[in-house]
C-alpha cells in the first residue's frame, strides 16, 4: 500500500511537471536574435520601416481574461530604460498578431497605451549607433478583461496594473544595432 501510494504521488508530480509555460512566438524575430533595420523606428535618427514583427501566443494559462504586450530598450541611456510600445485588453481568444508599420491592425477592443515619449503608439528600435542595445517584448496574461486604467496613464501606471492582474508573463528578447551612418 506505501509503494502504491508514493507511486501515484510521484505520477501527480510527473505530471504537473509536464505542465507548458506560456509562451511567445514569432516568424519574424527569434529570441535572442537580431533585429533586421526594417524594424527600426523612422524617427529620432533611425530610419526603418517602424515595423512590429508578428506574434504567436502558445500554451494560455486557464483564467486568462486579456493580455498585455509591451517592449522596453534595456539600454536605453536613460533610467530605467525605454518602453517603446504597451498594448493592453487584448482579447483572451487572441493567439497571433500579424505586426506591421506603426504596430499593423491589432484587436479592435485592445488599447495600445502611452509610451516613453508621452503617446499612444508603436516606436521601433532605434539605438545609438555602434551601441547593442536589448529589446524585450513581454506577454503577460491577465485576469481581467479590462485594466482599470485611463487610457492615457503612465507606462509606469500601466506596468504596474498589469503585474496586479497577472497569472504568468513571457519574454522574448532581441538586440539591436544601428551602424554608423555614410
Amino acid at each position: 500500500m506505501k509503494y502504491k501510494y508514493i507511486a501515484t504521488i510521484s505520477l501527480l508530480f510527473s505530471f504537473s511537471s509536464m505542465a507548458q509555460n506560456l509562451m511567445l512566438s514569432s516568424n519574424s524575430v527569434r529570441d535572442g536574435g537580431t533585429l533586421e533595420a526594417k524594424f527600426f523606428a523612422n524617427s529620432f535618427g533611425c530610419d526603418g520601416q517602424n515595423m512590429m514583427p508578428d506574434f504567436s501566443f502558445k500554451n494560455i494559462p486557464a483564467g486568462t481574461k486579456s493580455f498585455a504586450l509591451t517592449y522596453f530598450d534595456k539600454d536605453a541611456p536613460i533610467d530605467g530604460g525605454f518602453v517603446h510600445f504597451v498594448i493592453y485588453d487584448i482579447p483572451a481568444g487572441t493567439v497571433h498578431l500579424n505586426g506591421g508599420v506603426n504596430g499593423g491592425v491589432l484587436p479592435a477592443t485592445s488599447i495600445v497605451g502611452v509610451n516613453d515619449t508621452g503617446s499612444a503608439g508603436f516606436i521601433g528600435s532605434c539605438p545609438q549607433i555602434g551601441e547593442i542595445h536589448h529589446y524585450q517584448w513581454r506577454l503577460t496574461a491577465l485576469d481581467i478583461d479590462k485594466l482599470p486604467i485611463d487610457a492615457n496613464a503612465t507606462p509606469a501606471i500601466t506596468s504596474l496594473n498589469i503585474l496586479g492582474h497577472k497569472l504568468e508573463t513571457t519574454t522574448l528578447t532581441v538586440t539591436a544595432k544601428q551602424n554608423k551612418k555614410d
